[in-house]
């Protein structure tokens, strides 16, 4: 045995003892793209090189996923010597988060509204979808013009009161505002989409 193959030996082992996810290839898009990013926490973690993290990454995949991938390998290695993990997560992304997903969810994202949601479930759907947004999510003054812009018209209004300062802020003043219609309702939230 050579010293690469104890090298990697060794770091399988390593990388196993953190009991890293497994993926089917049957999860939803989503499934798939948390798992992947469950992964690469991990490999930035233990500080994996991109030669390890493609040799390992075969070993977290069963089934149709192990299937895909060992014929995506083959077809990679006979178009180029060298298989970054950039080109794997490019052909991951290809295979199990497909575009017209990414632009159904960016759509879904794009017209999500408070309704009759709490702001904390509002919330929860809004950073679920962000998701898919990349270029609002890079950028802290978007994300809070788009929670902003999905908030119910009181609400909206309360919130605006003063340009919030930053999403935090955003999200403290939609709390609030929140509270205090609540309040003056009796404790009988409905809102007006």
């Amino acid at each position: 045995m050579g010293v690469s193959e104890i090298l990697i030996e060794t770091e399988l082992k390593r990388f196993r003892s953190f009991q890293p996810p497994i993926l089917k290839g049957t999860e939803t898009p989503v499934d798939c793209e948390n798992w992947l990013e469950d992964i690469e926490m991990l490999f930035e973690f233990l500080g994996f090189t991109d030669e390890c993290r493609v040799t390992l990454i075969g070993n977290q995949l069963q089934e149709i996923a192990r299937n895909w991938w060992l014929i995506t390998k083959g077809a990679l290695e006979q178009r180029s010597s060298r298989i970054t993990w950039k080109i794997f997560k490019v052909e991951f992304y290809h295979k199990f988060f497909p575009v017209s997903y990414r632009q159904d969810k960016s759509a879904e994202f794009s017209n999500l509204r408070h309704g009759h949601l709490s702001i904390d479930e509002y919330l929860a759907q809004f950073f679920t979808l962000l998701r898919f947004v990349p270029h609002v999510a890079r950028n802290d003054e978007a994300i809070s013009d788009q929670f902003i812009r999905g908030l119910n018209p009181e609400i909206r209004t309360l919130v605006n009161v003063k340009q919030p300062i930053n999403f935090v802020d955003t999200l403290n003043r939609a709390k609030r505002a929140e509270m205090v219609l609540w309040d003056k309702r009796g404790h009988h939230m409905i809102f007006q989409p």
